[in-house]
């Protein structure tokens, strides 16, 4: 007698509201909402399937232009989870994106994606504006949407000309009366950074005049570790961060140790001899600052402001070059020639300022 077969229950997803089930390890969700009629249906159609042994494993793949937006959503999120990896660490990158198809969701994710184009892509772009999300945001989450449609031609989930579509909106531009903008993040004035390091602990005062003196990002700074350091230069040490913003595009990141910088990094890098210079996290980081500026009766300025510092006391005495490869922006590597006499510049840089 042959053994019985193992039915896989039917459970919700929370997150989208469908149903779904798992099968030999796979995920497989069916359309229509969770105890709809049409879920319960599809369901029953996969069920009836495991009992006939000529049937396949697993439902047949929905057929490009059946297949619905928040389908579309889930195969792209298990995909992105994976690709969006930098060094096995998540870059992050795969939940900003499902932050912006939410709206994209919430009015479309029933319809099949073959029904989708500028015209309801312009529609999701007003919810956003609707939530009062800033200029940036909006146009960062339509490119993200824009990105989920490449996507799913590229996997032959959807007709190509959906993705040829989409792409024709245009962004934002400046000055939309009704679209919120982002302040622009300034440098913080030093007067402010000194009063604020009056009421933080010793470690978190050396890392902040580290920042400041070096134009390292928040993340950079509390992932330092001993053995990322090129000390074979005397007078301007070389930080090389294990990971960091654009290193999936293949860009290299130096950090400059200048005098007044490595005077405080000498005596943690002893005591520490392999491990992390400041062993903290960037949110600990943050939240310390937060709280120092309201004890010490100043703006609330946060740590990424000190790179700002950092940028424009360097462009005002070593110029724009300078200031854009000591903050490692990519404008500065036209050609290799370039490259280096840049890196001149941001030497020079750390030795003034840092």
């Amino acid at each position: 007698m042959p053994d019985p077969i193992r039915v896989p229950a039917y459970r919700l997803h929370k997150a989208s509201g469908r149903a779904r089930t798992r099968h030999k390890g796979r995920d497989i969700y069916f359309p229509g909402k969770f105890q709809s009629r049409e879920s319960l249906e599809a369901y029953a159609r996969f069920v009836a399937g495991l009992t006939d042994p000529n049937a396949p494993a697993l439902p047949e793949a929905s057929p490009p232009g059946s297949i619905t937006i928040a389908e579309l959503i889930l195969h792209f999120a298990a995909w992105a989870e994976r690709y969006y990896v930098n060094e096995g660490v998540p870059t992050g990158e795969a939940t900003n994106c499902k932050y912006a198809f939410r709206p994209l969701d919430d009015l479309y994710g029933l319809i099949p994606a073959s029904e989708f184009g500028p015209k309801k892509l312009r529609l999701v772009r007003e919810e956003m504006i609707r939530r009062r999300w800033t200029r940036r945001h909006i146009n960062a989450a339509v490119n993200r949407i824009k990105r989920l449609f490449r996507w799913g031609a590229s996997e032959e989930l959807i007709p190509g000309s959906i993705a040829v579509n989409t792409a024709t909106l245009p962004a934002l531009k400046r000055g939309r009366q009704d679209v919120a903008e982002k302040p622009e993040v300034a440098a913080v004035p030093d007067w402010m950074v000194e009063k604020t390091l009056f009421h933080l602990g010793p470690k978190f005062r050396d890392l902040i005049r580290v920042m400041r003196w070096t134009g390292m990002r928040p993340g950079e700074a509390v992932a330092m570790r001993a053995e990322h350091l090129d000390r074979s230069d005397p007078e301007c040490w070389i930080y090389r961060p294990a990971t960091h913003k654009t290193q999936y595009r293949g860009k290299e990141r130096v950090v400059f140790i200048g005098p007044r910088a490595r005077e405080i990094v000498l005596p943690r890098l002893v005591a520490t001899d392999r491990g992390a210079i400041f062993p903290t996290r960037r949110d600990n980081l943050r939240s310390a600052v937060v709280r120092a500026c309201a004890t010490a009766g100043v703006p609330v300025w946060t740590p990424n402001q000190l790179r700002h510092a950092f940028a424009t006391e360097v462009r005002a005495r070593l110029g724009l070059e300078a200031a854009q490869v000591a903050l490692g922006h990519s404008e500065a590597n036209v050609t290799q020639v370039y490259a280096e006499r840049d890196m001149a510049k941001a030497r020079a840089a750390a030795l003034m300022v840092g």
